[in-house]
């Protein structure tokens, strides 16, 4: 066995480059000069793509499992929205994941926290939809953006007589990177309502966004556009963005890393070339700077989610226009 004080000789009388590296090896140094491949590039780079994942075909997929899979065996009945990366299995993009989810009348989602941050746009659901946050039981409405900031209790119900359908949002592939993850289910199921209340720092309900778009003032890149919360949740920020029909947005890039979903009307998003077209329901990914831009065929109000937060507390964060097409 090579002692320590032979490696740190070695290391010292090393005669060549190539010996050097080779007494370097085994203590698990790497010369910066050999490094395999760069760790600092001009611009900002992702192997993450655009991709568009469309509600029709999420909805069918998820009815299907409403025969094939109760709540129990699933934990929660949803679909998420998988980058095509050659192996990835999980993320959206870097920071973020989505999924489409749905739970049938009768059933109840456990109650269970993490230290991810989450949150859910609603789709359709009948009365009686609801989810309960630390005890407090929150009737979902259409249109509804939901929070469950991390560590936050949370489970969903259906006593209503038709399935509901959301889109949640999580930082789960951020706390992945940095490692910070806790999870534990409630002992029980699903936690008991102690309150029920529509009225509080959890619900951002659509009308009260719709009406805030009225008198949005054009922001220095041009979109009408208002933020839920300042921010509603801290590593991410979410956004409800209205197109008027027949209008296109301009070209911009950002550092951010971006989902969109189509609250309503149609259009198209044109990413790094790729032209992708929406309908309500649909969501779609734009990954850190990738230029893009909007055009709406009909009135449309989009949902985005971004970890803008997380990007400019760190001083990361940059946008800029893009010479128009």
């Amino acid at each position: 066995m090579t002692s320590a004080l032979d490696m740190t000789s070695a290391l010292a009388d090393a005669p060549s480059l190539e010996a050097l590296r080779g007494a370097l090896d085994p203590l698990d140094f790497m010369a910066g000069w050999n490094k395999h491949e760069p760790s600092l590039w001009k611009e900002p780079r992702t192997r993450y793509k655009p991709a568009l994942w469309r509600w029709a075909d999420a909805k069918a997929g998820l009815d299907a499992a409403g025969r094939l899979i109760n709540a129990e065996q699933a934990e929660r009945r949803n679909l998420f929205m998988v980058n095509p990366l050659e192996g990835n299995h999980y993320d959206t993009l870097r920071t973020l994941v989505s999924a489409y989810q749905m739970i049938l009348p009768g059933e109840e989602a456990r109650t269970h926290r993490h230290s991810p941050n989450a949150l859910r746009l609603v789709l359709e659901c009948a009365e009686d939809c609801f989810t309960i946050v630390d005890g407090v039981r929150i009737d979902m409405r259409p249109g509804d953006v939901l929070l469950t900031p991390g560590m936050c209790w949370h489970g969903h119900g259906n006593q209503g007589k038709r399935p509901g359908y959301w889109i949640d949002y999580l930082d789960v592939p951020l706390v992945h990177l940095i490692e910070p993850m806790f999870f534990d289910h409630w002992d029980g199921g699903l936690q008991a309502a102690s309150s029920a209340s529509r009225d509080n720092p959890w619900v951002y309900p659509l009308a009260a966004q719709l009406e805030r778009l009225k008198s949005a003032a054009p922001d220095p890149f041009g979109r009408l556009r208002v933020e839920l919360g300042a921010p509603a949740m801290p590593t991410t920020g979410l956004y409800m963005e209205k197109l008027a029909a027949g209008t296109a947005g301009r070209p911009l890039r950002a550092t951010e890393n971006q989902i969109f979903t189509a609250v309503s009307g149609a259009g198209s998003t044109r990413i790094a070339g790729q032209t992708f077209e929406w309908r309500r329901g649909d969501t779609f990914c734009i990954p850190s700077w990738h230029g893009f831009s909007h055009e709406a065929r009909e009135a449309s109000v989009l949902f985005c989610v971004s970890d803008y937060p997380v990007q400019s507390k760190l001083g990361f964060f940059r946008i800029e226009n893009l010479p128009s097409a």
